[in-house]
């Protein structure tokens, strides 16, 4: 008896034992390509949409956007490190609507070195703005673990909500 199957859209017949080569004939392939894809990875840590480029030594948590209680005047670039400290990029004014995040000190960066802060934002469109530049000067001692907290004050620049928001610390 001669077995064979209809192949759906081109409407042919073929046989069962040719369909079944070229099935195994593809999942070979698959296969084979699986096994040699690999995956590179980076030094960007990401914490809900906030990607952070700082080769390990920092990272960046709570980000949140929230309007602004009361005012601030801008912090004098570079910010010394200061654990449990607040730096503010602008001036905050009440009633802006502000980027706030805390900036975490881990093992290995270096000492008593100035560091800046670049922020980008990703709209949706794909299109990559540059929010700002902040300095600050890490401590004379590095204690992994130590926090600063990072205030933007987003009222003097227009832009939409991100899809991605990258911070990178060099």
């Amino acid at each position: 008896m001669n077995r064979t199957i209809r192949l759906p859209l081109i409407n042919r017949r073929i046989r069962v034992l040719y369909f079944a080569v070229l099935v195994a004939i593809m999942v070979g392939s698959v296969g084979a390509f699986a096994a040699s894809v690999t995956i590179t990875t980076s030094n960007n840590a990401a914490y809900q949409g906030v990607y952070v480029n700082a080769n390990g030594y920092y990272s960046v948590t709570g980000t949140a956007y929230n309007v602004v209680e009361a005012a601030q005047a801008a912090t004098t670039q570079p910010l010394a490190w200061t654990s449990g400290g607040v730096g503010y990029v602008n001036a905050i004014v009440a009633g802006n609507w502000e980027l706030t995040y805390t900036l975490t000190i881990n093992a290995g960066g270096l000492t008593s070195h100035t560091y800046t802060i670049t922020v980008y934002s990703t709209a949706a469109a794909g299109t990559t703005t540059q929010l700002y530049t902040f300095q600050f000067t890490s401590p004379a001692s590095i204690t992994a673990g130590q926090t600063m907290t990072i205030m933007w004050d987003t009222g003097a620049t227009t832009w939409t909500a991100p899809a991605a928001l990258s911070v990178t610390i060099a």
